[in-house]
């Protein structure tokens, strides 16, 4: 195995409900995510510079911004994470892919649907880790 340190996927959740930021959190971290939550958009922003996720689970109704601000303001700045928009709007698929977002679901959506759009979605970081520790 190489000397490189491996270390859990990220994941920021971002919704204006707690209780929704936690559910989420039960649902990812058995599935080995680290996590992190905000519950505006301005958080969202400043713990997304210092947490460095992988995954970025994005409500559209947020108390100071709507998610889709926020989506425009991390396509602007150098963080790397996939973006899973979260709505209770059916269309919410065709304006997330429109503006950049690299998925979407609709609340309410199952655990088990979550965790697999989730874990499918930093898929190829688990497959690079795996191909870096097997040997050839």
């Amino acid at each position: 195995m190489s000397g490189r340190v491996l270390r859990k996927q990220r994941a920021l959740i971002v919704d204006d409900s707690e209780v929704l930021r936690r559910l989420i959190e039960m649902c990812l971290r058995p599935v080995g995510f680290e996590i992190a939550t905000a519950g505006c958009g301005s958080e969202a922003l400043e713990v997304a510079a210092s947490f460095e996720p992988d995954l970025i689970l994005l409500d559209i109704g947020l108390p100071d911004m709507t998610g889709w601000d926020v989506l425009a303001a991390l396509q602007d700045s150098e963080i790397p994470a996939k973006v899973l928009i979260l709505s209770g709007y059916e269309d919410v698929h065709t304006e997330a892919k429109r503006l950049g977002a690299d998925g979407a679901l609709v609340k309410p959506f199952r655990n088990n649907e979550l965790r697999e759009v989730a874990t499918k979605m930093v898929a190829p970081a688990f497959s690079d880790t795996a191909e870096a520790s097997t040997p050839a």
